[in-house]
């Protein structure tokens, strides 16, 4: 035996060296034998470390401060009225067991009202807080300090972690685990006993995080994992133990034989172990699309006892399992691998059990934050192991790590820009609504599915699934979006205030083409709606302020704009007179006013060039009628449309040569202007000088 061997000592197959249970209650010899000075250096050291890191991942979620409310963050809207004991005593369906996040949620809406940055704020700071945790627990399980840094800031970088701070609804999740997180940094105390004081703050922290989000016995569970992982390095944990199974378990039989909204569904125990996979899935989800074929040719006809799973998932399970097994040759502490996949396999099963088929976690990235803590874990010890097989490992490691913070960047950033756009989508159907009054309002090509179809635009893979950031299926669901994202409240309004014409349906059926809007159906509709067209540019456009038709009792919102008024007016078609005109300069575009005289049977494009003093050509501003918003052949007489035309960037011209053309034949409209017959079929107006 070597001199320095100690026989209290014992070794592990690879490698590490933990103490016994004899020496159990010694302190740790980092404690015991560093200098004062060189532990003042240490702790500056990490904090150095840490503050870093969060400043990394502040800067990395920061836009989700100025995003605004969609998808499960309706639910706000369903907890304001309420009193908070409400939500304890009789509440049903999904705030049934999130009595205390719903009563936070409550709170900060009572006091700030409905400010998606307050909000975001606070999941954000969640966030930040919970990998703050996991390094201090990591530290305590006595995992060295690179491998603990490498998987809080694995965690910290977690693909699919935008989601649970991105979506308020979603951070139920994140709150949670701070009180996960919070019971077991109280629970280990390592070499030193159990205080009675510090067992009931963890059970009650424990308590909290099941009134969060129904934990079930998952906190217990995860303790009696870390106890295992590290025999007699802490003491008092049993006691603390037996208590948590018997908290949570009376918890579920009495929280859940009350009666509920959704009855969830039990799933099979195989779930359990096959979810454990996921832990390495994040990273190797890029990877599907070219390996599809072979999903189905593999997996397709599975039994049906392992039909929940899709092929995809059944794929990237076993890829997963084969990448697992093989950097487990490298991964060094080889424990912290098998530490990190079981705290996976035992922190996923409340979701496994609440949506049944695994195949659901897929489409909610935030349900994986919680085993994103094992997933983590079982990472660091690879990077870890790549770090000690000298500068090739290093190299290899950073480049790993470099990968990682890639994919971590570019995945939020496609999903912050979804969720902007999103945001500003709703915020435009807010402002509508505000500004519709009492009329009643028709939303025309509503972006059903918007967060999916321009995250899909954006980035493809999604990770994990690809549900949508805004999914309206009702007027009611709408007037929720509405109020939450600054609009008025028209919660209270009855069934068919609003409607929604869409040029395609994106849900259920993704990118299916519907048939095309029927203008002239949609010429009825001004005379007693508000009507906003949605833009590509994600703007909604006051069709009722473009297309004035006739017969509108109300016309004070529909007055035009000044305009130099042409008398007598030049007439194309004999059905339709340009009744006025105006160069905007500040705006840099053409205003036409037309007016329909009877109803034109064609549909009729402008042509607008732009001339010079001496005739020659500047530029052209041709293209359909405002935008193709009011094709002509669905006018009738007395309609006006008010026809804004952009002009080239510093084009000022000193006349306007324009008609009407019929764009499949090419021909252009007559045009009578007083006792003028022109035979190119143009008038030509001189600008003001």
């Amino acid at each position: 035996m070597p001199a320095f061997a100690d026989p209290s000592v014992r070794s592990f197959p690879d490698g590490e060296i933990a103490p016994s249970r004899a020496l159990a209650n010694l302190p740790s010899p980092e404690k015991a034998s560093a200098p004062s000075g060189l532990s003042v250096l240490s702790r500056l050291h990490t904090l150095g470390i840490g503050g870093l890191l969060l400043i990394l991942l502040f800067a990395l979620y920061m836009p989700v401060l100025s995003v605004g409310f969609f998808s499960d963050d309706l639910l706000l809207t369903v907890i304001a009225p309420r009193d908070p004991l409400a939500l304890f005593q009789s509440a049903e369906g999904l705030l049934h067991y999130r009595p205390l996040s719903m009563s936070l949620f409550w709170l900060v809406g009572r006091v700030f009202g409905f400010q998606g940055a307050i909000f975001h704020f606070l999941t954000l700071s969640v966030y930040l807080v919970n990998v703050s945790l996991l390094y201090s627990i990591l530290r305590r399980l006595d995992v060295p300090r690179a491998p603990a840094w490498s998987a809080t800031a694995l965690f910290g970088l977690l693909p699919f972690a935008h989601e649970a701070i991105a979506f308020v609804m979603g951070s139920v999740h994140s709150l949670a685990l701070l009180w996960m997180l919070s019971a077991t940094a109280l629970a280990l105390r390592p070499g030193r006993p159990l205080r009675w004081g510090h067992a009931f703050l963890a059970l009650g922290a424990y308590l909290a995080a099941i009134l969060s989000h129904e934990t079930g016995i998952v906190w217990p569970a995860l303790l009696l994992l870390l106890e295992r992982w590290r025999p007699g390095r802490f003491q008092g944990l049993r006691p603390l133990i037996l208590a948590g199974f018997a908290l949570g378990a009376g918890y579920m039989l009495f929280w859940r034989t009350r009666p509920r909204g959704d009855p969830g569904v039990l799933a099979l125990p195989i779930f359990a172990l096959e979810s454990s996979l996921y832990a390495v899935q994040g990273w190797l989800y890029p990877l599907g699309p070219a390996l599809r074929p072979l999903w189905e040719a593999l997996f397709g006809p599975r039994p049906i006892l392992l039909r929940a799973l899709r092929p995809g998932d059944w794929a990237f399970l076993g890829l997963g399992l084969g990448v697992t097994v093989a950097m487990m040759a490298i991964a060094r502490p080889r424990r912290l691998v098998a530490l990190g996949l079981g705290w996976f396999a035992v922190s996923i099963t409340p979701s496994l059990l609440f949506w049944g088929p695994a195949s659901g976690m897929m489409n909610y990235p935030r349900m994986l934050v919680i085993p994103g803590v094992g997933s983590a874990m079982a990472w660091a010890a690879v990077v870890e192991g790549g770090r000690q097989r000298g500068a090739g490992g290093r190299g290899l490691v950073g480049a790993g790590l470099g990968i990682t913070l890639l994919v971590s960047t570019l995945v939020t950033v496609a999903s912050l820009g979804y969720y902007r756009d999103a945001t500003h989508i709703l915020r435009g159907m807010a402002a509508a609504a505000r500004e519709a009054g009492d009329r009643p309002i028709l939303y025309v090509n509503l972006p059903y599915n918007v967060g999916y179809r321009w995250f899909r635009a954006r980035f493809y893979p999604y990770i994990y699934g690809g549900a949508g950031a805004v999914l309206i299926t009702t007027d009611r669901e709408l007037a929720r979006y509405i109020r939450l994202n600054g609009g008025p409240d028209l919660t209270g309004r009855p069934p068919g205030w609003v409607e929604s014409r869409r040029l395609e349906a994106l849900y259920p059926n993704w990118f299916t083409p519907a048939p095309p809007i029927d203008f002239s159906k949609l010429r009825d509709a001004l005379e007693d709606h508000a009507v906003y067209v949605f833009r590509e540019d994600l703007a909604w456009v006051p069709l009722h302020e473009i297309w004035r038709v006739h017969g509108i009792s109300d016309r004070a919102y529909a007055e035009a704009p000044p305009l130099e008024i042409l008398e007598p007016s030049p007439r194309f078609d004999g059905r339709i007179a340009l009744r006025g005109w105006r160069i905007d300069r500040e705006a840099g575009e053409l205003i036409l006013a037309w007016e329909a005289l009877a109803s034109p049977e064609r549909r009729w494009h402008v042509f607008v060039h732009l001339l010079d003093e001496k005739g020659e050509l500047l530029g052209q501003a041709d293209g359909p009628m405002a935008g193709g918003l009011a094709p002509t052949e669905a006018w009738r007489a007395g309609d006006w449309v008010i026809d804004r035309r952009p002009l080239p960037p510093g084009a000022w011209p000193a006349a306007l040569r324009l008609g009407l053309y019929d764009l499949a034949s090419g021909e252009r409209a007559t045009v009578e202007w007083g006792t003028l017959r022109p035979p190119d079929r143009y008038v030509v107006l001189a600008t003001p000088r």
